[in-house]
């Protein structure tokens, strides 16, 4: 009965393991079958067919295989290169998702085109800037060029077969050819992914339409006149520059439900999030500044550390910039907002201002959500403090007879531990920048961030994030020169206007 029990229990262990490859296949197979099926579905639209008849079963079946090949090519090759990005569901989900909707859009094109360009044109019609600079935003520049490889397949599979590319007489007719179609794919996805790799302002997407289009229109273009000019139209010509700034209008409004899906904010939500008249942070700064201004130096230090080791920057100084919100609820118990000398915790018991203390974690995560903030800012809220002892509480307990040796574990936050480098960043900043306050001059800041540093390593609160000792040697230099330039060493006393008359010139 018992052996019986252990190998139910490691079979289920098993197919426990096996869960998220099953999944991952499953969103392959949904994109084989949403681009494969829209590739091959031809509408009659002078009256509705049969579902027989409007599939072209011969074509169905080469895609299928071809595109098959593909789809677990680019997932493969997604895998090994980004396999923290595959293992999360919603971010499978979202690249999924681009594949169909983009092949939806081709498929709007291909009944809209006939009335656009001339029908063998409508290749260089297909908005696929749009879903390679979504993936691009989202994800990385490396993604967006894979994408970019496979829709470009697709867009030959979708108006010229690709069984076309291995037939001469077609790749005789630049109008018609596949290495022509593919070309034109190629040349607005890279525009896409090399500008959207960049994009910080909303201000940037116009241009970037406008290049993706000139990209799009010269290659249109090129490939007429290489052919002899003779179907050169200037009406298609249009249509191919206007291709651009569809994408972007379609990435545009593509960016809010991307962030849902994702729970992922963009480069340009993140710079909407750092504006200072952002609610929340008017909130923090009106109920709590010394929070306000602590948050602040969080965030420089944060970005600073993280263009160090060469994570993301600008996603550590986000996250330096919230993760403290919570703290709005009751600030005067936090020792940044306390004026006056006056201290709340003197009147209550230790246990009491644990309980206050680790609180701000769950209220800042409600207020969070309350303001629509996605999970890739929530995770700094979480995780800054991780599970580290309160320890002056602790002590005090202690002195009090309130606590014992043993019972350390009741005085520690009950959170995450930070699991990426920027998360655990700011959890580094967030004691240092506290720390460093009493620092009199530079040898003292040194030592200073050096301890407040080593803390958090020997409690192994940085034991789930993918730091090295190196990364950590760099970001203790980031800390202290950033520190230092903040608090710079000023003259301590003036001379008197009598000692500068009297000295010699």
């Amino acid at each position: 009965m018992r052996r019986w029990s252990n190998r139910k229990s490691e079979l289920k262990s098993v197919l426990q393991r096996q869960v998220p490859r099953v999944r991952a296949w499953l969103y392959v197979i949904v994109a084989v079958l949403g681009l494969t099926g829209l590739s091959s579905f031809r509408v009659n639209l002078s009256g509705f067919p049969s579902w027989v008849n409007a599939l072209n079963w011969d074509q169905l079946l080469g895609n299928t295989l071809v595109l098959v090949l593909l789809v677990i090519l680019w997932a493969g090759y997604l895998h090994l290169r980004q396999p923290e990005l595959m293992t999360k569901t919603r971010m499978r989900a979202f690249l999924v998702s681009l594949l169909i909707v983009v092949a939806l859009l081709g498929r709007a094109t291909d009944l809209l085109a006939p009335y656009l360009v001339p029908v063998q044109m409508g290749a260089y019609l297909v908005p696929i800037a749009f879903g390679v600079g979504l993936a691009t935003i989202f994800t990385s520049a490396e993604v967006g060029l894979a994408m970019t490889v496979l829709l470009a397949f697709w867009v030959v599979s979708f108006w010229v077969g690709l069984g076309n590319l291995l037939n001469p007489d077609e790749l005789g007719d630049p109008l018609h050819s596949p290495l022509a179609a593919m070309l034109a794919a190629f040349g607005s996805g890279a525009v896409a992914v090399f500008r959207c790799a960049h994009l910080r302002k909303f201000s940037d997407l116009p241009l970037t339409g406008l290049e993706i289009g000139i990209v799009g229109a010269l290659l249109h273009g090129g490939i007429v006149l290489y052919s002899g000019g003779e179907a050169l139209n200037g009406v298609a010509l249009l249509w191919s520059g206007l291709n651009g700034l569809m994408s972007v209008l379609l990435m545009f409004g593509g960016l809010p439900l991307a962030e849902y899906i994702t729970q992922k904010t963009s480069p340009l939500g993140m710079v909407e999030l750092l504006n200072p008249s952002h609610p929340l942070l008017v909130l923090l700064r009106e109920h709590a500044p010394g929070t306000y201004h602590h948050s602040f130096n969080v965030a420089d230090l944060a970005e600073n550390a993280a263009q160090a080791i060469e994570a993301d920057p600008l996603l550590a100084k986000v996250g330096g910039y919230y993760h403290d919100i919570g703290k709005v609820k009751r600030p005067q118990f936090f020792a940044e907002n306390q004026q006056n000398g006056h201290n709340p915790h003197d009147e209550i018991s230790p246990n009491m201002s644990k309980v206050i203390l680790t609180s701000h974690i769950k209220e800042g995560v409600e207020l969070a959500r309350e303001y629509g903030l996605r999970d890739d800012i929530v995770q700094f809220i979480r995780q800054h403090h991780g599970t580290s002892v309160i320890r002056y509480f602790y002590f005090k307990a202690l002195r009090e007879g309130k606590a014992s040796a043993q019972s350390v574990d009741d005085y520690r936050y009950s959170a995450e531990l930070p699991r990426t480098r920027e998360t655990a960043i700011v959890m580094l900043a967030d004691g240092v920048e506290a720390a460093s306050r009493s620092a009199k001059d530079a040898a003292q800041l040194e030592r200073i961030v050096s301890e407040a540093m080593s803390g958090p390593l020997k409690d192994e609160q940085l034991k789930e994030s993918p730091l090295t000792l190196r990364d950590l040697e760099k970001i203790k230099q980031a800390f202290f020169e950033t520190l230092r330039a903040m608090r710079h060493d000023r003259v301590s006393s003036y001379p008197k206007e009598s000692e500068l008359k009297s000295t010699p010139r």
